[in-house]
């Protein structure tokens, strides 16, 4: 039994036509043919790349302006925690000068922080603070010119402003025990204080601190829900939705 076997010719075979990439993409010719580049809907939206700019500049300024309020409000409360709030749970009690009598080392509105000192330890140079002896006994801050033990034990102190041009027209007198004694100066925090301290910006004050606090914890609280839902990137979406994901996840 024979079995014969026929090849075709080359030149008889149906000749195969690729389209080229723009035939696609306009649906012309033997992509049209061939039913290429007909899609209704693209699978993916592109988005201008100057929109994505613009949202991350947004974003950006936001995250900055946020953590700069962030630092402010730390500041000012722990600013408040020193000077109003220390000095009842802690050795130091600070004051805030209100005259130019100990320039230009206290400034008016500088704030001197105080601790205790032995009356025995005082020494000349010292800077103290203390109720004066005479008139209306107002506290005062000023430098120990002179030192000079008593008899019965305590300790006379002569005193000067440095701006002063001569020593404080008294002398005051300590019994034993301690006397504040300057440790540090901040420098112009006294005007802050000063400012709050009139009588209409305290009555403001008093009602606007609760208010700005109770706005600072509301917003710690919704921030970074609200930043979730803004600004998502739809190429994100669709990366995390592809089959391809890392996870797996569609």
């Amino acid at each position: 039994m024979a079995v014969v076997t026929t090849i075709a010719p080359v030149h008889d075979l149906p000749e195969t036509v690729c389209p080229t990439f723009d035939e696609i993409v306009q649906n012309t010719g033997p992509a049209a043919e061939m039913g290429l580049g007909q899609a209704a809907h693209p699978s993916v939206t592109l988005t201008p790349h100057r929109l994505f700019a613009e949202a991350r500049w947004a974003q950006l300024l936001g995250r900055v302006l946020y953590q700069i309020g962030n630092i402010v409000s730390t500041l000012a409360f722990s600013l408040f925690l020193f000077l109003a709030v220390g000095p009842h749970l802690f050795p130091y009690q600070t004051m805030t000068m209100l005259t130019g009598s100990m320039s230009p080392t206290i400034d008016p509105g500088d704030v001197a922080v105080d601790t205790q000192a032995s009356i025995y330890d005082l020494r000349p140079g010292d800077m103290i603070t203390y109720q004066i002896p005479i008139d209306d006994n107002r506290v005062v801050t000023h430098r120990i010119v002179e030192v000079r033990p008593e008899p019965d034990g305590s300790i006379t102190v002569q005193t000067k402003g440095d701006a002063n041009p001569a020593n404080d027209p008294w002398q005051a007198n300590f019994e034993g025990g301690t006397v504040w004694r300057v440790k540090t100066v901040i420098p112009h925090i006294g005007q802050g204080i000063r400012f709050f301290q009139q009588p209409g910006v305290a009555q403001v004050a008093l009602y606007l601190a609760p208010a700005l606090a109770a706005a600072l914890v509301l917003q710690a609280i919704w921030r970074p829900r609200s930043r979730r839902r803004k600004g998502v990137d739809p190429h994100d979406e669709q990366t995390r939705c592809s089959p391809f994901a890392a996870d797996g996840r569609r």
